[in-house]
């Protein structure tokens, strides 16, 4: 058992009398209404609009993007003088299959491209290239991927007297560029069906428009193929608008008009069936060759592989494309294993450090370009945050990050550190940065302190979500066609996981080589079976699926990079998504295997959350053998004097704060600080061995309890307290059951402190929702019904300070004397 790694699995609660009744509503198996319900959508008519999406549904693009019409206006004058156009892009998939599109888009104007070298000029529009354009004759600049945060440029550009659109998706910076018109689903509400485009959806949207204000059809199939290879690789969301236009693109792909999509299938050895072409073979086929040409290669090739109608020319980019992306598949597996190799030698604690930090030397020759990967497979791996770092031979560093897990932000933490970089940016789930070797140390030393702020250590390990627990008896041919209804799959729209406990390992095998040695086994091929029908009343909820008492057929199942779990024990417990695959005429199912554990583990225990070595009050509960064991933290009650101060921003308080201020609260934002303050700002959590002298709450904490801990761990002869009044939302009663039972599947006991922090709930709420479930909780003080005590935490969270203030001098919520 040593070679299954830890894991969170995390189970959604079975609800079978409404699975059963949205299935006999909409005409579904009770299976997959569950997996409905559990992507929240419990009406009927919901369900309906999920299943079979209509366009008519959908508002006008004029209607959410303004600037649509003057972007086609601004065009369409350009086509009709025929002046030269300029098209710059962006090196990575998303970037070329804009590009491309809107070079299609554009054929029999006097059009241009440029893509910025990622090596040596780095993302994005820049000065040098608009300089260079303007000498060609270029009178329109139109950016794809990017130029929502080139301001420099395109102040250049318009001062040279050039038009400038911009069509970007990524986030939006404080100012906007002074472009003639801008494109960005990020500028939309969060309502917008178009809000998760990528930057070829975008491109995609003006290039439609352009079409049809020109009369002109006959790009219209081309662009939808690139639109769906781009949103894929670009891991947008498959929702809204994406998952209709994607849904379409696939139907499409089989038979492509693009040479070299149809090029690339080919040396992929796809056969071009709509079974083969789903989301996951372009996030894992497609894309990665393409990515791979920007990566390491030159990201004109893959322009030209995107626009060419030469079958002969298609094929010879698509084998350079192929040796390139095999290249890019050695230096990912080199990097990753010499990366392992270090963590190793340097005995690292992820519990204890909470995030992954590892620099390669400049000897080693980390590419820049590739680093990515490498993060996103470690953090798949080690279930954490993982920040990776190039190192030139110059003293730059140049980094990435990846997520790793739910709870973490990395934009937030790169935000934390941003004093150390030259250059920084991303989003929640991905980052770049770039900074000096030398403050490196300085660099991981925030990151810990950032991530031991975030996150506990029983969070530090790879999250399984499952859908439905099932028998493989459960699993037929019928369900998996069902289950295609809910594709396309991918980015916020995953597929179903299911999980089967105490299965028989019949046969396991290793196969497949690593890219690295040529003859290492990296996958692992399993046939399982059901157990005995006596190990049936053991699992935890019934199928809901299958009557069946009798083993099934054994069936097949794939664990891809598991090689290094082999051997399993005989029994084990599986996590997996459902498969077909048909060889010689006759389809099967098979498991892709997302999770391994062994069978009958014991529920995963939480260990105890340290609180700067406060003393913990632990309370059994008698009346059920079952129930969870409540934690408890005596409350220390506030000392210091403490001054008070309600404001709208705290921007207003920045200018004229000194000395040491911890900012808390509910999603609250990161303030940036000018440089030569005489100023500390810590996030969050109090560091222990400071005093603070302001502390600045976003919301208030999820109670008045949580407010005296923060009280007491910012020790300060007299404390100014800033208050925001942030909004926090609140889950309804029936949804708190449904995340304590949830919560409960794996956790024999309940730090109330802590979840309650991590919920944004007082420690009332949480007791009240276990008396809900039918724990009597005898050892602590009354509360309310629940709905009572969620009124009087949406109460708490509407508090003025004054009415907080007098909170604080009475008795507080506590265990029963």
């Amino acid at each position: 058992m040593a070679g299954i790694p830890a894991q969170r699995w995390l189970f959604h609660s079975a609800d079978t009398l409404a699975a059963q009744n949205l299935a006999e509503a909409v005409g579904v198996s009770s299976a997959l209404a569950q997996i409905l319900l559990n992507r929240g959508l419990s009406s009927p008519a919901a369900v309906q609009r999920y299943l079979q999406p209509d366009p008519a549904h959908l508002p006008p693009p004029s209607q959410d993007f303004a600037d649509l019409p003057l972007a086609v206006e601004l065009l369409d004058g350009a086509i009709c003088r025929q002046e030269p156009i300029a098209i710059c892009g962006d090196y990575d998939a998303d970037g070329m299959t804009s590009t491309a599109l809107l070079l299609r888009a554009l054929r029999g104007t006097p059009v241009v491209y440029r893509i910025p070298s990622r090596m040596t000029e780095g993302y994005g529009l820049n000065s040098r290239m608009v300089q260079e354009l303007h000498r060609e004759g270029v009178r329109l600049i139109l950016t794809v991927d990017n130029g929502i945060s080139a301001h420099e440029p395109i102040q250049l550009a318009k001062a040279l007297g050039l038009t400038v659109i911009v069509t970007d998706h990524h986030d939006l910076p404080p100012q906007l560029p002074p472009a003639d018109a801008i494109l960005n689903p990020k500028q939309l509400p969060l309502s917008s069906p178009y809000r998760g485009m990528a930057g070829v959806g975008v491109a995609y949207l003006l290039a439609q428009a352009l079409a049809e204000r020109r009369g002109d059809g006959h790009l219209e199939r081309v662009a939808l193929e690139l639109f769906t290879v781009g949103t894929i690789a670009d891991l947008a969301p498959l929702t809204g608008i994406n998952r209709l236009w994607v849904r379409q693109g696939l139907n499409l792909l089989p038979t492509s008009q693009v040479a070299g999509i149809r090029a690339l299938l080919q040396v992929m050895g796809v056969q071009g069936s709509p079974e083969e072409l789903r989301p996951e073979w372009i996030g894992f086929g497609l894309g990665p060759r393409i990515n791979a040409v920007g990566r390491i290669g030159q990201a004109r090739m893959g322009i030209q592989l995107l626009t060419t109608d030469d079958p002969q020319q298609a094929e010879k980019l698509a084998r350079r494309c192929e040796r390139l992306n095999q290249v890019r598949q050695q230096m990912c597996s080199r990097i990753e294993a010499e990366a392992l190799e270090q963590i190793a030698r340097q005995g690292r604690d992820l519990r204890q450090e909470r995030v992954l930090t590892i620099l390669g030397s400049p000897q080693q020759k980390w590419h820049k370009g590739v680093i990515g990967i490498v993060a996103s497979r470690l953090a798949e791996r080690l279930g954490c945050p993982v920040f990776i770092g190039s190192q030139s031979r110059q003293g730059e560093v140049s980094g990435s990050a990846r997520q790793g897990i739910p709870e973490f932000d990395v934009f937030q933490a790169l935000e934390f550190c941003q004093d150390l970089f030259s250059k920084h940016g991303g989003h929640p789930a991905a980052g770049g940065f770039s900074l000096r070797a030398e403050n490196w140390p300085l660099f991981e030393e925030r990151l810990r302190q950032f991530a031991q702020q975030q996150l506990q250590p029983e969070q530090i390990q790879p999250l399984v979500q499952i859908d439905v627990e099932v028998a493989l008896a459960d699993l037929t041919l019928d369900l998996y066609r069902e289950l295609q209804h809910l594709q396309p799959c991918g980015i916020g729209n995953p597929e179903p996981v299911f999980c089967s406990r105490n299965l028989q390992v019949l046969q396991q095998q290793r196969f497949g080589a690593r890219a690295v040695t040529g003859d290492t086994p990296s996958h692992l091929k399993l046939l399982v079976q059901d157990p005995d029908t006596s190990a049936f009343g053991n699992r935890a909820e019934p199928s809901l699926a299958s009557t069946a008492k009798a083993r099934s057929r054994p069936l097949w199942a794939i664990r891809w990079r598991g090689a290094e779990n082999y051997p399993l024990p005989d029994r084990v417990d599986l996590a997996y998504t459902l498969k077909a695959k048909t060889w010689q005429g006759e389809t099967q199912l098979e498991l892709e295997i997302v999770g391994i554990r062994p069978a009958q583990e014991a529920a995963a225990r939480t260990p105890p959350f340290p609180l700067d070595a406060a003393p913990s009050m632990s309370h059994s509960q008698s009346e059920t053998e079952s129930s969870p064991l409540l934690i408890w933290r005596p409350t220390p009650q506030p000392t210091q004097p403490l001054r008070w101060q309600a404001v709208d921003r705290f921007s207003v308080l920045l200018p004229r704060a000194r000395g040491t201020i911890l900012f808390y609260g509910f999603r609250r934002p990161s303030l940036v600080l000018s440089s030569g303050r005489h100023l500390t700002l810590h996030y969050d959590r109090p560091q222990t061995g400071h005093r603070y002298d302001q502390l600045w709450l976003w919301s208030w904490p999820p109670s008045v309890d949580h407010l005296k801990w923060l009280l007491w761990g910012t020790p300060s002869s007299e404390l100014l307290i800033a208050v925001h009044r942030q909004a926090v939302p609140l889950p309804s009663a029936t949804g708190l059951q449904r995340q304590l039972r949830q919560y409960l599947q794996t956790h024999s006991q309940v730090d109330l402190l802590r979840l309650a922090q991590q919920w944004w709930l007082s420690p009332a709420v949480l007791v009240a929702g276990l008396r809900s479930l039918g724990y009597a909780c005898s050892d602590f003080g009354p509360t309310g019904s629940l709905d009572e005590e969620l009124e009087a935490q949406q109460a708490w969270y509407r508090s003025s300070w004054q009415q907080v203030a007098a909170r604080l001098l009475q008795i507080p919520f506590a265990p029963a004397v």
